[in-house]
């Protein structure tokens, strides 16, 4: 910080404190303090200790609507934003297997509702699309705005990177992670909504994972951030609706990044696929469509499936941004594979997102930390869902790699239960708004 720099009313340090000391007796921050604390923290004049205090304050005594509603303006206006504003977008809270992505937005794109996303990559046992894409060969997500631009104009589908947009809330992020300050429902809200805001899509559906392969962990938290992401979207001009969906178990068979595009194309070349993944990417594209004012969005995503449009969508947009369209049924996956097979005969009770997850991230299908190496050929593929019958040493999943196979092993063997009485299913989505 340079010496004699001020805000209104004093100097940035004292200001800062001010606004600090505000939040921690359980003020409301006006518009005004919440852009000078942001804007002073990304020109660097504010100082990580400062700013990792506020952020406390801020987990501990929460933000009102208003206070959130101006961290989330602010920290979309901190860098370039694009401006789409007949196009779709979605945004998943981040899931096991979920490919939804890869499977909903070609069709909508293929009904005549253009898409315009920009992804991340993975941390975790959360699979990020960027990854999956990045299994196909020659595949890039490195577009200049112009080109991105231009191919959502003319081939109705461009995914890329985030780059520039909303600097502010990419420092903030990586301070929250390192201070305890992520799992705060204003700054998650302000943090997604920021990003979203920028990309500049006119019409934007959430998928809020709820269970223990997601973040929010109760039908109430993922209900409470569902409706503030709604909220904070409409006020700040677009489109928004956002479904409830189930993580205890992962969407679909497949958990890894080529292993989840391959289950991604059988399903556009309308192709067997399992019930759940068949159902949520259709109902997220009918979404799509009605937010977009589509006619007849139904019937418009079963033409685009059985004719074969979806998938040629798919193949348009993976080759417009170099990659290998015609690998895409059978993407390369690691040669080495291992059996689990059920301990008991009986039902399939539990088959949990959070293990599985964390047995496809130990052989090498996801990053521990940012930076690491992937492996897109590893992961996990699942063959017995909750409800299905199994006999003792039938095959219920396949390990995909090489890394850490036994620790994969048991982890997959922790995350299974079978009992001696069926189970029902839950549905895929499990509310609406």
């Amino acid at each position: 910080m340079m010496d004699g720099e001020t805000y209104e009313g004093g100097s940035v340090a004292h200001h800062i404190i001010d606004i600090i000391e505000k939040k921690k007796l359980g003020g409301s921050l006006s518009e005004a303090e919440v852009r000078d604390a942001v804007t002073g923290y990304t020109s660097e004049k504010i100082p990580d200790y400062q700013m990792s205090a506020l952020l406390m304050a801020i987990f501990i005594k929460g933000m009102s609507y208003e206070e959130t509603l101006s961290l989330t303006k602010t920290m979309a206006e901190s860098g370039d934003s694009y401006s789409f504003p007949d196009s779709v977008d979605k945004h998943s809270t981040g899931g096991v297997g979920d490919k939804v992505s890869l499977t909903a937005l070609p069709i909508a794109a293929a009904c005549g509702a253009p898409v315009a996303k920009l992804s991340g990559r993975g941390l975790g046992i959360t699979g990020g699309t960027i990854d999956k894409l990045e299994a196909i060969p020659g595949f890039s997500v490195d577009l200049s705005e112009e080109r991105f631009k231009k191919q959502v104009e003319t081939v109705g589908m461009a995914i890329t990177e985030a780059g520039s947009l909303a600097p502010a809330d990419k420092a903030i992020y990586a301070l929250r992670d390192t201070t305890g300050t992520v799992d705060s429902l204003p700054l998650i809200g302000s943090s997604i909504v920021s990003k979203k805001a920028a990309t500049g899509a006119g019409h934007l559906l959430y998928d809020v994972k709820r269970g223990s392969g997601a973040f929010m962990k109760t039908p109430e938290e993922a209900r409470e951030l569902a409706d503030l992401l709604v909220r904070l979207s409409e006020d700040l001009g677009v489109r928004a609706s956002a479904f409830i969906t189930g993580m205890d178990a992962p969407l679909g068979r497949a958990i890894g990044n080529a292993l989840e595009v391959r289950e991604s194309v059988a399903f556009l070349k309308d192709e067997d696929t399992p019930g759940d993944l068949a159902h949520m990417a259709r109902r997220v594209a009918v979404r799509l469509l009605e937010l977009k004012g589509v006619s007849e969005p139904d019937e418009a995503v079963e033409r685009a499936i059985s004719s074969g449009a979806a998938y040629e969508k798919l193949e348009e947009f993976v080759a417009a941004q170099g990659g290998e369209a015609d690998k895409l049924p059978d993407l390369e996956v690691s040669s080495e594979t291992h059996e689990i097979k059920a301990p008991r005969s009986g039902f399939v009770s539990r088959f949990d997102a959070l293990g599985l997850g964390r047995a496809a991230l130990a052989l090498g299908a996801g990053r521990e930390k940012k930076g690491d190496p992937l492996d897109f050929g590893a992961g996990v593929e699942v063959f017995a869902r909750v409800g299905d019958a199994v006999e003792a040493g039938q095959r219920v999943a396949l390990l995909f790699g090489s890394r850490n196979i036994e620790r994969a092993k048991k982890l997959a063997e922790e995350s299974l239960e079978v009992s001696g009485e069926p189970t029902d299913a839950p549905p895929a989505i499990l509310d609406s708004l």
